[in-house]
């Protein structure tokens, strides 16, 4: 038996064509990524497809993920973290006036967890669109990004720099003083400071100048999320004392400076409190600092040591210089906000920490990796609460836990009637107010609301009329409007169990899976289900070809020989040129010769989120069996589950619905399919739905008929011949069928239901 691989698709023009256009979408995007600025210094870069571990629970608090590095893959483990406040505020300004909005990012995305395996690691990742962030081992971190420019999930992860700018203090500054002795120690991790630490939260206002605005993007989203990837780092460290950096706004200088962001650091530390305290009062918050985007700086940033909660004094500033790693920015704020709460800088020769170098060390923005407090930043922290106390930590803000109401985003939030958007958007024939977001005087519905398939200009569309047509002929029902709403109404599905084809085919989830059409749509006309034997040949080797999905180790499911068809589809494949898949630069295509046919299926790798080729529930797979989550099992228990219901409520003259309701044949109602006048069928349907078995009482009235007139026929037939002719007839009928019988036997068959059958004579690989 044969096994022939295509791992690239099929040489040729087209397959050239879509490589090469690929190819610079991909220099394009890393050309961009390595002129971008920050995070661009890297000695190592990738492109890798992270792959989401599925689990049953679907719950986004804890995920996880594979990540591919260097030919390694990492699993990393996530928890969600919440670190906006609910009335988190983006400020912006533009010819001298100020604008705010209440930021588009999402604040239920946000994750910190570790890597399995390397104990001490960290994960800050986000997955508001794709995944970006850190993973931070020991001594190397690397970040991670999607490719914007590709049509799938492909990232790009890389190694951040090393040998940054060296960290300078004007001696003026209102920094403690630097040890003399930068020595690096690595020892053994310090004993907690206190075994009932409880949770405080440090709620921070961020200002970032114009020339930092302009560096990191001249975007607002763009430095928004910058900003965000910063706090989620340094919120990594301070987890260590349970102290929780909550953003409650951002100001953005987007026009100019509102201040002058030169000078020695006493005077411009000076300036900006004095500007935080004229301007910032209505905005709550414990600290305020000023992110200053500066070349190369003679300091690294100033505060006042031990002054968080003394509201004159709870300010500070940092320097952004050029070519610096987010990474490596984040260590100065958090040794800034740390000097704040009164830890000093460690002297290298009497603080210990677990990691390679600790937060607080003078060095330690030079160097990549996993960073925590040493023992001394500890007792310090200690007694900062203790002398200063925390009282301005202890109150916890309400955390942004779900998107809140804007009127004019465009999206219909919270108690919103509508939102067509700004005034521009909207124009002057909306139906919705754009300032209030509600309807107008007189309108009934929204019309440009995408949802209201049921409204045309700005009123109830009648009656029945169809606002979501039929997804499936035997197992889904259009929906029509009630007249009284602009919405269509949910989407309805006929119950699971319902026959919907040929073979044995049941309704499932609203699809009648039909394993000959879906070959047909993948590989083109003539292509079929594949015999079992190809089954046999490729489901067999449980890889990427063929498995029954992966279990919670993200290894491949073995689907055993009776479940064989419930794993991946697997297709006849009729024409004479290879297969080119629609995404040829990460799909593997795998052919198979058995029995004289050849059969085929295709890996699509990480670059899909559902596998297109996975055979979905309620496909045959044996006589009187259906596949069920990748397992073989007898259909009779669902079929008789439908059955039951449809006699039950709707008097043997409809179907059960998905929400126990009774979609009624053509002449009945429901709810419990009633005659009626009319002649109409009823649900959210139309007329004529297909429904094997709907009507029992009518089949059997049909049947009734039909044996009626097959006995006149037969008798005619009988009488009109004669017995001799009847005879000579019978006879000629059952030499015909052994001769049938006989070719019947010379014909190779394979029937899933004997394993044996199916292997007996099978040719040796090759």
């Amino acid at each position: 038996m044969q096994r022939l691989y295509n791992c690239l698709g099929t040489p040729g023009d087209a397959m050239l064509g879509a490589m090469l256009h690929t190819l610079l979408l991909l220099l394009a995007e890393l050309g961009a990524l390595l002129a971008s600025g920050p995070d661009s210094q890297s000695s190592f870069l990738e492109i890798i497809f992270p792959e989401k571990i599925e689990d049953k629970t679907n719950s986004e608090e804890q995920i996880s993920y594979v990540i591919p590095i260097n030919k390694k893959k990492y699993t990393v483990h996530l928890q969600k973290r919440y670190f906006l406040t609910n009335r988190f505020m983006v400020y912006m300004y533009n010819q001298g006036s100020t604008s705010f909005h209440s930021s588009n990012i999402p604040a239920q995305c946000y994750y910190q967890g570790y890597i399995k395996g390397y104990p001490g690691s960290v994960a800050t990742l986000s997955t508001c669109s794709g995944l970006r962030g850190f993973l931070q081992f020991e001594n190397v971190s690397y970040g991670i990004e999607p490719l914007e420019s590709a049509a799938t999930s492909q990232h790009i992860v890389y190694e951040l720099g090393k040998g940054e700018k060296e960290l300078l203090f004007n001696k003026n500054s209102r920094n403690l003083e630097m040890p003399t002795n930068y020595g690096i120690l690595i020892n053994k991790k310090p004993k907690s400071p206190s075994k009932h630490l409880f949770s405080l939260y440090l709620e921070m206002t961020i200002v970032v100048d114009k020339a930092l605005y302009d560096y990191l993007g001249s975007d607002s989203m763009i430095v928004t999320n910058k900003v965000i990837e910063i706090i989620s780092l340094v919120n990594s460290v301070f987890e260590q004392f349970k102290v929780t950096i909550v953003l409650s706004s951002l100001e953005l200088w987007s026009d100019k400076n509102k201040i002058p962001t030169v000078g020695e650091a006493d005077e411009l530390l000076r300036r900006f409190s004095e500007w935080k305290q004229s301007y910032l009062t209505l905005r709550p918050h414990d600290v305020a600092y000023l992110f200053i985007y500066n070349e190369q700086p003679n300091y690294m940033g100033a505060t006042y040591p031990g002054k968080m909660c003394t509201a004159p004094y709870s300010a500070g500033i940092t320097m952004y210089p050029k070519d610096m790693t987010l990474e490596a920015f984040s260590v100065i704020l958090t040794q800034m906000l740390g000097l704040s709460l009164g830890i000093s800088y460690d002297n290298p020769e009497k603080c210990r920490c677990s990691e390679k170098v600790c937060i607080m060390n003078p060095r330690a923005m030079q160097y990549t990796g996993v960073k925590t407090f040493s023992n001394c930043s500890s007792n310090d922290f200690e007694r900062f609460k203790l002398n200063e106390g925390a009282k301005c930590l202890q109150n916890k803000p309400e955390m942004q836990r779900s998107p809140r109401a804007v009127c004019g985003n465009g999206k219909v939030e919270g108690d919103e009637i509508c939102d067509c958007g700004s005034q521009q958007q909207c124009g002057a024939n909306s139906c919705c107010e754009p300032t209030s977001c509600v309807l107008k005087s007189g309108k009934a519905c929204d019309s440009m609301s995408p949802s209201a398939t049921c409204c045309k200009d700005c009123q109830f569309l009648p009656d029945k009329h169809e606002c979501r047509p039929s997804s499936n002929m035997y197992c889904d029902v259009a929906e029509v409007c009630n007249g009284s709403s602009g919405q269509c109404p949910p989407d309805i599905i006929l119950s699971n169990g319902i026959i919907c084809g040929e073979g044995g085919t049941v309704c499932y989830n609203g699809n009648c899976p039909n394993l000959d059409r879906a070959c047909e749509a993948m590989y083109g006309l003539g292509s079929t289900n594949a015999p079992f034997a190809c089954y046999e040949e490729i489901q067999g080797q449980n890889d990427r070809f063929g498995n029954c999905g992966k279990d919670q180790q993200n290894r491949y499911i073995f689907c055993g020989w009776r479940n064989l068809i419930c794993g991946r589809l697997v297709c006849t494949y009729p024409s004479k040129l290879p297969f080119i898949p629609p995404n040829i630069s990460t799909a593997s295509v795998i052919y198979a010769f058995v029995r004289d046919k050849v059969c085929i299926s295709v890996d699509f790798g990480s670059s899909v989120k559902e596998d297109p080729l996975r055979v979905l529930n309620g496909a045959v797979c044996d006589l009187d069996r259906i596949c069920l989550n990748g397992v073989c099992v007898e259909s009779r228990f669902l079929k008789a589950q439908s059955t039951s219901c449809a006699e039950a409520k709707c008097n043997g003259h409809g179907v059960c619905t998905s929400r126990g309701d009774c979609h009624c044949s053509e002449g009945f109602q429901p709810p419990s399919c009633t005659p009626k006048e009319g002649g109409d069928s009823s649900w959210y349907g139309r007329q004529g739905l297909p429904m094997e078995g709907a009507s029992r009482n009518r089949e059997k009235k049909w049947l009734l008929s039909l044996y009626i007139v097959l006995i006149i026929l037969t008798t005619a037939v009988v009488l009109g011949t004669g017995w001799k002719g009847l005879k000579k007839c019978r006879f000629k009928e059952e030499e015909s069928m052994s001769s049938e019988s006989k070719s019947e036997d010379n014909t190779q068959t394979y029937n899933s239901r004997s394993k044996s059958e199916a292997s007996s004579g099978s040719p040796t690989s090759s």
